[in-house]
């Protein structure tokens, strides 16, 4: 669009051809005059109905004609919208005012800056990923996500070969899963009515079960497919072995290495293995063998090497307990007297 008739000045000090009527010329900053109009709307026009420099006259003066001595380039002239060049094409002139004005604060587009901002600051490393995830972890803590404890009332939970959530071993005493009479080898099918095929599954689930729920658990128990109900306990009431550790006199000990869950003869029960005893030991002492197969302590059942430590770690220095094992496919029960914790 062109405009016909306009008027012209030249800058005094730079030589810039501005609008007529402005207070400042927009190049340089010097006063034009006092003129009355606060606001001049830009004009868009033709650069053939405008003078360049080249053929403007010279100012009449020039405060500021010195500065060719400094070496400084010349000013180049205002290159006025419309004109054309490889770096101008009115195509391109028009994307770039509708990006501005996308992105002008009068129109609400101030969010997109601060996003772009963002993501070149991620993209960077100036914010880690890992604040981000602890903000959201917070944040749904804050919220009252559920919690439960049976996420660490096991060593672990893994996924055997027919499905479901196999418990390692108990990773304290006074435990909702020993209280419902779950043991380190069982295998949990069923949690709250929902199928658990596999490990990740029961961490689901027990994570978005609320503490004080009454649960009913199906498990497998040296073979067998059984019943139970859970209530589970909040986070602050599971304390792993602090109560073991305070207590006088410690954990207790036997003195034995203990090795591979092996099954025993002619059952599906099975027991853990051996794998050296300490000489002069307590075990030792009592006639405990590298080789035994340990199936029971103290009249509760083994069934996996965690289950056996928590047991001897939980049995009390200087009482004296029962241990049942499998020795050249015979029971054997062996009185024992359990040692104390070297300080």
């Amino acid at each position: 669009m062109r405009a016909e008739n306009i008027d012209t000045v030249n800058c005094p000090s730079c030589g810039a051809t501005l609008v007529a009527g402005l207070r400042f010329c927009r190049m340089c900053g010097y006063r034009l005059g006092e003129g009355v109009e606060e606001y001049v709307p830009t004009q868009r026009f033709d650069a053939a109905s405008i003078p360049t420099a080249a053929t403007s006259p010279p100012p009449a003066t020039d405060p500021f004609a010195a500065r060719s001595t400094w070496g400084a380039a010349p000013m180049q002239p205002i290159r006025p919208f419309g004109a054309t060049s490889a770096l101008n094409r009115p195509d391109e002139e028009s994307a770039g005012r509708s990006w501005m004005k996308m992105c002008s604060r009068k129109r609400g587009g101030w969010w997109l800056w601060l996003t772009i901002a963002l993501v070149l600051m991620i993209a960077g490393g100036m914010i880690p990923l890992s604040i981000r995830t602890r903000n959201r972890s917070r944040a749904v803590a804050e919220a009252g996500a559920p919690t439960n404890p049976l996420l660490a009332e096991a060593d672990a939970y893994d996924t055997p070969d027919g499905g479901g959530a196999f418990i390692r071993g108990l990773a304290g005493p006074a435990t909702s899963l020993e209280a419902a009479g779950l043991v380190g080898g069982d295998t949990i099918t069923f949690f709250d009515g929902k199928p658990v095929r596999d490990s990740d599954t029961f961490r689901r689930l027990a994570a978005a079960t609320p503490p004080g729920k009454v649960v009913e658990v199906v498990y497998i128990h040296d073979g067998e497919t059984k019943k139970t109900m859970l209530t589970t306990t909040g986070r602050q009431d599971f304390r792993g072995m602090q109560p073991i550790d305070t207590r006088p006199g410690g954990r207790g000990i036997i003195g034995v290495d203990p090795g591979d869950r092996v099954r025993l003869p002619n059952s599906n029960i099975f027991g853990v293995e051996l794998d050296g005893v300490e000489r002069n030991g307590p075990a030792d002492i009592a006639g405990l063998k590298k080789g035994d197969v340990i199936f029971e302590f103290g009249g509760k059942p083994i069934r996996t090497a965690g289950d056996l430590r928590l047991r001897i770690y939980e049995a009390v220095p200087g009482t004296t307990i029962t241990v049942s094992v499998m020795r050249d496919g015979q029971r054997v029960d062996v009185p024992m007297k359990i040692g104390r914790q070297r300080d």
